[in-house]
């Protein structure tokens, strides 16, 4: 990838619809950025749409099926990180019932508040959403 090129992101920012909170992911040990939290997701492959990439991603890293149709995006932010400059689109999706995840690259999941979330190690290039989860 060049310096200049820009590698496009999804991430998802699920929503427990009565009590609020977001669900964040927090990266393993063997992951960069181990132990920052983050809105979990992936980057977006040629041929497929952000809604596609998200479900698939959520899918290989926690082992949820979530529905496409359900998603609603919330907006985008360029971060340049030292090695590369990522677009990330963050996408919602409110939930009745917190599932059960299956944590493949990351060791925790939890549900937090707007408030709460404000005061977690989240990554630099999710830090810009905090304002948009009102």
């Amino acid at each position: 990838m060049a310096n200049n090129e820009i590698l496009e992101v999804v991430a998802l920012a699920l929503r427990h619809s009565s009590t609020g909170q977001i669900m964040l992911a927090r990266r393993a040990p063997h992951e960069s950025g181990a132990g920052e939290w983050e809105f979990p997701g992936g980057k977006v492959e040629p041929g497929e749409t952000q809604r596609e990439a998200l479900v698939r991603e959520i899918q290989e890293e926690l082992g949820y099926v979530l529905d496409g149709e359900k998603l609603s995006l919330l907006g985008d932010h360029i971060h340049q990180y030292p090695n590369r400059k990522i677009q990330i689109f963050l996408w919602r999706a409110d939930i009745e019932i917190k599932p059960d995840f299956t944590l493949i690259d990351h060791d925790a999941v939890d549900w937090y508040s707007l408030k709460d979330i404000k005061d977690l190690n989240l990554t630099a290039g999710d830090k810009y959403f905090i304002s948009l989860l009102n």
